[in-house]
């Protein structure tokens, strides 16, 4: 029996990162809903901003593209004229931003180091979800036969691999300390 609650206690840490991780990524979930539910009928303003700046990535490539606001179906991306996708709420990077950031709030550490790595996380997931779309957009323009492989596989395995690659940054540039 003692030797069972020195298993316990040798894992203490770790649970109770777990615990933190999972009990703010829950708070941060439900403070972006409550967010959320003042735009029941309407784009909200998050998803309308990744929108302009899909756009605006598009006009920067010279490459003729409207997006249209759609009523409750989000935004609807034009390229060449043509009906391509829909940008909707998921699309806006946000619950990945939540994993994220939960990731690293989780170890409390809150130094100077890790606000800046966390902001800066934040923001270089929010524009490579920007680039994420625009690819994927285009994409989906000259290769529609292949919209799922795209949407559902690569682009997801992208974003994702790039959350992994930042928490693997933070761990060996901020937490471990040479």
């Amino acid at each position: 029996m003692v030797k069972e609650m020195n298993g316990v206690s040798e894992y203490k840490n770790v649970i109770l990162y777990l615990l933190r991780f999972v009990g703010l990524y829950l708070l941060a979930v439900w403070i972006y809903n409550y967010f959320l539910s003042f735009y029941k009928n309407t784009i909200d303003p998050l998803t309308a901003l990744t929108a302009r700046l899909v756009y605006d990535t598009y006009r920067l490539l010279h490459i003729p593209a409207e997006v249209i606001p759609a009523q409750n179906e989000g935004i609807k991306l034009l390229i060449h004229q043509k009906y391509i996708a829909r940008i909707v709420e998921g699309c806006n990077a946000v619950s990945i931003i939540i994993l994220f950031a939960a990731f690293v709030l989780s170890f409390w550490k809150l130094n100077k180091k890790t606000l800046i790595f966390l902001l800066a996380g934040i923001m270089s997931i929010f524009l490579f979800n920007i680039l994420r779309i625009t690819l994927l957009g285009y994409i989906l323009y000259a290769f529609p036969a292949y919209q799922d492989f795209w949407h559902r596989i690569v682009f997801p395995g992208l974003i994702y691999s790039w959350i992994v690659f930042l928490w693997v940054l933070f761990i060996n540039k901020i937490l471990i300390k040479k």
